[in-house]
């Protein structure tokens, strides 16, 4: 087929200065996993004559952002239907002492394990353990300290507990169509597409590229385990090929390397049909994005649309024309601490405003959550009347950009809260995205 799709025997030596990242990354992987693997053993089988759980894992720096939201999420919940469990990244052992969020709800604090930025897996490993410890639960959903709930919790539990208990929910990405990041990137920028690319398939079939904010039922977070060193062996011999004008890894461990597990533990046990899509069904693995994220040029002509405009992007573009032209350029630029990946505000998106109509096509749509809140958003209140983006020239000469005379303002805290009463359960479970693009957009609903 096309470049992305040529076989590694045909791709160039990796270069020195990613094969030294990718080396270091795993390194710390395979320390953390370790000792996990080696005790995948001792992790207790089902127990499914007593009330089954849900799982709730928190990967965190120090704090939930968004606690009180948080509470108010639990507050609702039936004591015995859910549990608690947190990483506190910023909790070394100097740290122990350090408060930990929910505690009032029975939250469990999982014992430290070393993390890094693009060092990611070991963690879930560690906490996918230390959860499965319990016998009863049976679903474990993973959430970042900026992640806020768009639906109550007897939403989230009658879908992941009664509705499809066994199944496992993933986000995958869509392959890129150009072997190269920077070339992919000009394309998807020029179409005004998705950034967010999968380059890992085109080197193997079963390392696929998707989003860390997983659902894993209880036999699949039992195998992430079990496979955990497998999957970094695997995804290895992708990662250090993707991307071969990077001087970095492209993408990050956990958004492949859960996957690869499960797709291990079938070749493993020999029940495994060659076909990487048919093992997925096997599996009982389902497309399907829980966790709101917006990447650059993601939801296109979408009501879900955050995109700028043209002639904002050129502008942004233009007051940056040095790092545009050192990304260009510049084997060894560092676009993620670039000034201009900031103004963009796409890699992903960073709420630090919103509007209310925008809050809501998120909230009635099958998203549970959404992720990169800013703490403290005021709701922009517009009577969530939707008003399509404006772009291009129209943007650049304001039309459709004022604001009202008295803009008022909601805390999102008090805000999502009302919103969770008024969803409409039947109709929110049909609009799920199977990707975070337009390809994955939900299809219109059937007339009854």
């Amino acid at each position: 087929m096309r470049e992305a799709l040529q076989s590694t025997e045909d791709t160039e030596t990796p270069r020195k200065g990613k094969v030294k990242y990718v080396e270091e990354k795993l390194k710390i992987e395979r320390e953390v996993v370790a000792p996990f693997v080696a005790k995948a053993k001792t992790i207790p089988a089902a127990d499914t004559s007593a009330k089954q759980k849900l799982a709730f894992i928190f990967l965190t720096m120090r704090e939930l952002q968004w606690h009180s939201l948080w509470e108010r999420f639990f507050q609702d919940a039936p004591v015995g239907e859910y549990s608690i469990y947190i990483h506190q990244a910023s909790a070394t052992p100097a740290k122990s002492n350090m408060t930990l969020p929910l505690h009032r709800f029975g939250a469990l604090q999982v014992p430290w394990v070393r993390t890094a930025w693009c060092a990611l897996f070991g963690v879930e490993v560690a906490t996918l353990f230390a959860a499965l410890k319990d016998p009863t639960n049976a679903q474990f959903v993973f959430l970042s300290d900026s992640t806020v709930p768009l639906k109550n919790f007897a939403y989230v539990h009658q879908e992941l507990m009664q509705v499809a208990p066994s199944s496992s929910k993933v986000c995958l990405a869509e392959p890129a169509t150009f072997h190269y990041v920077k070339a992919e990137v000009l394309k998807q920028e020029a179409s005004r597409s998705c950034v967010f690319r999968d380059f890992y398939r085109a080197y193997n079939p079963r390392t696929m590229k998707h989003h860390q904010w997983l659902t894993l039922a209880r036999r699949h977070a039992e195998q992430v385990v079990v496979h955990a060193e497998a999957a970094l062996d695997i995804y290895q011999a992708s990662w250090i090929q993707a991307g071969p004008d990077l001087d970095v890894g492209e993408g990050c461990s956990d958004e492949s390397a859960p996957l690869t597990a499960l797709l291990a533990s079938l070749q493993v046990e020999g029940k495994s049909s060659g076909n990487t899509w048919t093992d997925l069904t096997r599996l009982g693995i389902e497309q399907d994005c829980l966790t709101y994220v917006r990447w650059r040029n993601c939801f296109s002509g979408t009501e879900l649309d955050l995109n700028s405009g043209a002639v904002a992007d050129f502008s942004t573009a233009l007051s940056n024309i040095g790092d545009v032209r050192d990304l260009l350029f510049q084997d060894n630029f560092d676009f993620l601490k670039s000034n201009i990946k900031r103004e963009l505000n796409g890699f992903p998106h960073y709420f630090s405003n919103i509007t209310e109509s925008y809050l809501w096509s998120m909230v009635k749509q099958g998203f549970m959550f959404a992720r990169k809140f800013a703490p403290g958003i005021q709701v922009q209140m517009n009577g969530r009347e939707h008003v399509e983006p404006v772009h291009g020239w129209l943007n650049f000469l304001g039309v459709g950009s004022s604001e009202p005379k008295s803009v008022k303002h909601e805390p999102l805290e008090t805000l999502l809260p009302r919103m969770w009463s008024e969803i409409n359960a039947s109709e929110a479970r049909q609009l799920s995205w199977r990707h975070l693009e337009v390809s994955g957009k939900p299809l219109p609903l059937e007339k009854p």
